[in-house]
């Protein structure tokens, strides 16, 4: 039994998944990481992003990123949903696009 339901894709993650397009990059919205599912999966950096509502809670998100990154060598990004709005996208493209780069150069 999966401890979080799944749940309707937002606005914002369209929009993030849209800004990864523009940078270059595919994505999949509520990839399973069984037991869990992360909002945005980005394959090719083997990067998950998170956009954090008001019912995430910090101890059991830091227990769900760590699983993750052990188990399936996946790193997440969090972002609090406040900040995800169309004046965030270019700051995020630059930083994707940062991460990509020392991925290439690790």
């Amino acid at each position: 039994m999966r401890p979080e339901p799944r749940k309707k894709d937002t606005p914002e993650q369209f929009m993030m998944a849209e800004w990864v397009k523009e940078a270059g990059f595919g994505s999949i919205l509520e990839q399973d990481f069984e037991p869990y599912v992360v909002d945005i999966y980005i394959p090719d950096l083997l990067l998950a992003l998170e956009i954090d509502g008001p019912y995430h809670m910090s101890r059991r998100d830091a227990y769900r990123d760590a699983y993750i990154r052990t188990t399936y060598n996946i790193e997440i990004w969090r972002y609090p949903l406040k900040i995800v709005k169309s004046s965030f996208k270019a700051e995020f493209i630059d930083n994707l696009l940062k991460y990509a780069q020392e991925q290439i150069n690790a």
